[in-house]
This record gives structure tokens, C-alpha cells and sequence, in this order.
């Protein structure tokens, strides 16, 4: 009878074996400096995810990763202290990171840097001057949109353009002659130039155009605008930070 070495055999890894042995791999390239695997090291401690789940470590690694300009380390870190979710709403540490970003050309900065310049709180200054900059440097439908708007509503006179909202919104809706936002932000523009008849109108036509959206969550709003213009009073945004 012949006897094959035992090398010849091998016992396959389970699944858990393979795992752990891959954790190993990343804890060691991470500790080694490797930004991709301080990365994902960071990602699994926050979703527990073949570790046990630690906000805190998971974070000193994408803080880690990001310091070495690991731009999903960075964006990670930037939606996470934006929205609020995981860990507590921080601004500041957000547009730290968007404002990297940006520099780095992520549309997707720009536009959240938008959102925080034109909202402010938490330590940020509202500034609708560098929130317009933000969104002019997305340049979509929506991010013009936002321009438009707070050309027409800014509470500070000095960035409140009425010609340049109602021009804009007459342009973009051009593509969609029934889109509610678009029909809300150019009777805004009308109310800003004192043409109160106009922006009555076409509010109507915002709050016509939105009862045949699925989502009627602004309803009150458009209301509560064209009662403004009826009064013949233009419309000033003061919002929270909002997503």
C-alpha cells in the first residue's frame, strides 16, 4: 500500500478563517501607514463590520486616512459630520472637509458647501455670497436653481438681485415649464422686484404644479409665500441647516 506524504493534503479555509486572516492583513497595512487600508479599517469599526462596531477608532482611522489626502477617507468624513447621524452635527469639521475637497474638484463639495454658507450655524457664518459661489461652481439645473433663489430671498440686501433671479429661473425653466421649485424661486425673483402681480401668478402656478407632485411636504410654504405676495411682501430665507 502506498502512503502519500500528508503535505498532499490541505484543509480548506473556512470562511471565518479567510475573514480574520484579511482583518490581519488591513490592521497591518493600516499600522504600516497604507491610507486604502486605514480606510476600510475606519469603515469597518463604524458599521462593526468584521470588527466590533467603534465610532471612535473608526474615525481616528478615516481621520488617519484623510490626513494623507484619501479623498473618500475626507468625504466620508465630511457627510458624516454634516448629516448628524453617526456622530454629532459638526459644521465646522464639514466644511473643513468639503472645502478640501472642492479644492480637489468634487462637484458634490461645492454643492454641500452651498448648503452650509447659505444655512450657516454651528459655528459656520452664513454667507449668501459664498454659498451663490459654491453652487455656481456645480452648475446643474438645481444648484443654478439655488443661485436664483437666493438672489431673489437673501435677508442681506447687498447679495439680493431680483433681475438676475428672474432670468435665471426664465432659463431654466425652459426644460421644465412645470416644475414647482423652479415656478417658486421665479415668483420670488418677481416679489424681489417689486412686480407683485406676476409673482402672485406664478405662484399659483407653483402650488398647482406641486399638488401634482407624490410629495406635498412643502405645500404650506408655497402658501405661506403667495400669501406674502399678496400682501405685497417679498420673501427673506432664514432656515436651518438643512439636508
Amino acid at each position: 500500500m502506498t502512503c502519500l506524504p500528508s503535505a498532499a493534503f490541505s484543509i480548506p479555509e473556512t470562511l471565518a478563517t479567510q475573514q480574520a486572516n484579511k482583518l490581519v492583513r488591513i490592521q497591518y497595512k493600516a499600522q504600516q501607514g497604507d491610507a486604502n487600508a486605514q480606510y476600510l479599517l475606519g469603515l469597518m469599526n463604524i458599521t462593526g463590520r468584521f470588527v466590533a462596531k467603534d465610532l471612535a477608532q473608526g474615525q481616528h482611522w478615516l481621520e488617519t486616512a484623510a490626513s494623507q489626502q484619501h479623498l473618500k477617507a475626507m468625504q466620508t468624513l465630511a457627510d458624516l459630520s454634516y448629516e448628524g447621524k453617526l456622530y454629532p452635527r459638526n459644521l465646522a469639521q464639514a466644511q473643513k472637509w468639503y472645502q478640501q475637497l472642492s479644492e480637489q474638484g468634487s462637484k458634490w463639495a461645492h454643492f454641500r458647501l452651498g448648503f452650509i454658507y447659505s444655512a450657516g450655524g454651528d459655528g459656520i457664518e452664513r454667507h449668501c455670497g459664498k454659498a451663490m459661489a459654491e453652487f455656481s461652481a456645480v452648475g446643474d439645473d438645481v444648484s443654478l436653481g439655488n443661485v436664483a433663489w437666493i438672489l431673489a430671498t437673501c435677508p442681506e440686501a447687498k447679495f439680493r438681485d431680483g433681475d438676475r433671479a428672474v432670468d435665471m429661473s426664465l432659463k431654466l425653466l425652459k426644460s421644465n415649464q412645470d416644475d414647482p421649485t423652479i415656478l417658486d424661486n421665479l415668483a420670488a425673483g418677481y416679489a424681489e422686484q417689486g412686480h407683485f402681480e406676476q409673482a402672485v401668478d406664478t405662484q399659483k402656478k407653483a402650488i398647482n404644479a406641486l399638488k401634482l407632485a407624490p410629495n406635498l411636504a412643502n405645500i404650506d410654504e408655497f402658501q405661506s409665500r403667495l400669501e406674502q405676495y399678496l400682501n405685497q411682501q417679498a420673501y427673506r430665507e432664514v432656515i436651518p441647516i438643512l439636508e
